[in-house]
């Protein structure tokens, strides 16, 4: 009994021993892997990076075997460049410094997994920085028109865009650049040019640059000498005048007046250089009156139609003086009286033996409001011819002439719905019908002879005495009784008589 308990233990021995054995060797740390080894790269084969501030490239390694990132550029730095001991899974992030040089450079990346052969190699390009250099055409092109060059320095692909036809004819309008800073020159080729100096403009473009350069061409030339600038040539007197222009011009030339403007504006070339303006009227505007001058060549040249200059006369006939009332000059020269309160408007001249027109937009008198006409002396009014128009709507209206000489006074009545319909005012010193030293003053409302003040006075204007029969300075004035009361001036217009 007791040696079958041992021959039992002993086998239980045995087994107990077999079967450690047997897991000694089924979970060994030298046995083989459950798998193969493995590395995964979602990496690009290659890449472009910009010259300056070029963005980072960013991939993913997952591997079940240790890895390593090789740069073969110091200006290319992998990060993370091995698989760390704790994980051999990684984001890899490769930065890059600026390339400053003018050639495009290559970096590449080796990646490389412990017991497996193969590797995989990332290539990295950077583009050289972009430099374009434009050396431009500085010179003024003859007239007659001739071939240009300027030239490009680039190493990155370039094109030409002209602003212009005249400089559109470019024998190469685009091209690939160089690395190597060679230069390439560009024809242009100007045709002649009939006309006034004329510019155009030159771009050339890369993708990130671009530079421009005018191109002026000479032409006919005709400018004021002293301001070659100005288009405007200025008239400082309000009144009949001549004014003499210095013209500048490479070609004969000839000026004309466009027909809107001859009622009031001459012109002639009284010599190569010089123009003369003739005012021929007096300004009626309340702002500066324009017009025009046609400067052309005495050859007929294709093309070429002349060169017009504005005319400023800006000197002005009248000028408001205030009151209480507004005033307001609008754009096209006319003036606007109203609100209460008496408010004029003066003449910059005296006159004598003439006729004045007043041209009405509109006239709105209510309540007490008035129209008073005056041409007044500057000396002692009592011996000096002096006459007045008082227009008074629903009232006795006058037209009266002091200053001794027994001028006839007149007088008239009007409602106030025709006095607000009268559209011009003309008051007239002339002579009297058949003759020529007796003078009469006339009134006319809307072109209706009104009152006439007569006596058969002699000229007295025609002594040459201004101290004893002075001209008059003209008043009209908007005598406002009411705010709602106002006068539109379009005009007014003087017109002397000799």
């Amino acid at each position: 009994m007791k040696k079958l308990y041992s021959n039992t233990l002993m086998q239980l021995i045995v087994a107990l021993c077999t079967f450690s054995f047997v897991a000694c060797q089924e979970y060994s740390i030298d046995s083989q892997p459950e798998g193969p080894l493995n590395i995964q790269i979602d990496a690009q084969d290659s890449y472009t990076a910009l010259a300056t501030s070029p963005s980072n490239v960013v991939f993913n390694i997952s591997s079940n075997t240790p890895w390593t990132i090789e740069s073969d550029a110091q200006w290319c730095v992998p990060t993370p460049s091995m698989s760390a001991s704790s994980s051999l899974v990684s984001e890899i992030v490769v930065s890059m410094e600026n390339n400053t040089g003018k050639q495009s450079r290559t970096a590449k990346l080796t990646i490389k997994a412990e017991g497996i052969s193969n590797t995989k190699v990332i290539t990295i390009e950077q583009v050289s920085k972009e430099k374009l250099v434009v050396v431009p055409y500085g010179e003024l092109v003859a007239t007659e028109g001739e071939e240009i060059q300027f030239s490009i320095i680039s190493n990155k692909p370039w094109e030409i865009i002209p602003s212009i036809s005249y400089v559109s004819d470019i024998d190469k309008k685009s091209g690939n650049g160089n690395e190597n800073g060679q230069e390439e020159i560009i024809t242009v080729k100007i045709p002649a040019n009939a006309g006034a100096r004329r510019e155009g403009t030159i771009t050339v473009r890369t993708e990130f640059e671009e530079y421009s350069f005018t191109i002026i061409q000479n032409g006919i030339t005709i400018v004021q000498e002293e301001d070659p600038a100005n288009t405007t040539m200025a008239i400082t007197n309000a009144g009949p005048s001549e004014t003499t222009i210095k013209i500048s011009s490479n070609k004969e030339w000839k000026v004309e007046v466009p027909k809107e403007y001859q009622s009031w504006l001459q012109a002639e070339a009284i010599s190569d250089s010089e123009l003369k303006l003739i005012t021929t009227s007096y300004n009626p505007l309340f702002a500066s009156r324009k017009g025009q001058v046609l400067i052309k060549t005495k050859e007929v040249i294709d093309g070429f139609d002349g060169i017009t200059f504005d005319v400023e006369q800006q000197g002005k006939s009248f000028w408001w003086n205030g009151g209480g009332t507004a005033a307001q000059v609008q754009e096209n020269g006319s003036i606007i009286l109203s609100g209460t309160g008496t408010s004029q408007i003066v003449s910059n001249f005296t006159s004598k033996k003439g006729r004045l027109t007043i041209d009405l937009a509109s006239l709105n008198l209510t309540g007490e409001s008035w129209i008073e006409l005056n041409y007044w002396p500057n000396i002692d009014w009592t011996s000096t011819p002096n006459f007045h128009l008082h227009l008074k709507p629903n009232k006795e209206s006058n037209f009266t002439c002091g200053g001794g000489y027994n001028w006839t006074q007149k007088t008239f009545t009007m409602t106030t719905e025709e006095c607000n319909a009268i559209r011009q005012i003309v008051a007239e010193v002339t002579y009297k019908p058949g003759s020529t030293d007796k003078l009469i003053i006339r009134l006319l409302f809307n072109g209706e002879e009104v009152a006439v003040l007569d006596n058969n006075i002699q000229d007295i204007y025609a002594f040459g005495d201004d101290n004893q029969y002075c001209p008059q300075t003209i008043y009209y004035r908007l005598q406002a009784g009411a705010e709602d009361s106002s006068m539109h001036v379009n005009s007014m217009t003087w017109e002397p008589i000799e």
